[in-house]
């Protein structure tokens, strides 16, 4: 997965196909909460920051931290594409699908018992499924229910990073804006909704909420 992701920066392909878009949502779904880790891990190391990842405590902690968020990053992404298309006119379905065949790429991690990487997926895909019927969300806000669990999960003793909730909440946020950023320079929303709904030409419903991202 690790690899699939430092990739990301090799450019922006536009996205062709559904394979493309279930890969942007898994890549972009694990950088999204890897990111997070990593550059919090390097601001409160300091100096220190090499020695750390030299430490194997440490890594089975990062390791550990890296899986367990997984879920809810592909959760932020998919609720991005959901916003992006709602601010084009378009309401569809598919999110569950897509969800489960970015999730299902990964086989459970040795560091995650198997009944609670069943559950994640079991919860990822229930809410994807629900999006359509919810109003959709600025994107800048998606992250706003999700930063407690990062911040929780963050591979530090809960004493050494008290103070600093804001700060990764404000990283995810900003993070997430720069994927959505890339997602319209590589797709538009006709085209990004046709791939989910198999159909050339997707239409918004009468009455369908326009929420600006």
């Amino acid at each position: 997965m690790l690899r699939r992701i430092l990739n990301i920066a090799r450019g922006t392909p536009p996205i062709a196909s559904r394979g493309d878009l279930v890969d942007f949502l898994d890549s972009r779904g694990a950088f999204l909460v890897q990111k997070n880790i990593m550059d919090y891990a390097r601001g409160r190391s300091g100096p220190h920051f090499t020695a750390l990842m030299k430490e194997a405590e440490f890594n089975d902690a990062l390791t550990q931290s890296r899986w367990s968020l997984y879920p809810l990053g592909v959760t932020m992404v998919t609720e991005m594409f959901d916003s992006f298309l709602r601010a084009a006119g378009y309401r569809v379905d598919g999110f569950a699908e897509l969800a489960a065949e970015a999730f299902d790429r990964h086989t459970p991690p040795p560091s995650i018992a198997a009944e609670t990487w069943t559950a994640a997926r079991t919860a990822l895909i229930a809410h994807a499924a629900q999006l359509p019927a919810r109003a959709a969300k600025p994107v800048k806000d998606i992250p706003l229910a999700y930063s407690q669990a990062v911040f929780d999960a963050l591979p530090f003793h809960d004493a050494r990073k008290s103070n600093d909730f804001a700060l990764v909440q404000a990283n995810l946020r900003s993070n997430l804006l720069a994927m959505h950023e890339n997602l319209a320079a590589r797709t538009s929303p006709a085209h990004m909704a046709a791939l989910l709904t198999d159909s050339g030409t997707p239409s918004a419903p009468t009455g369908a909420e326009l929420i600006p991202s």
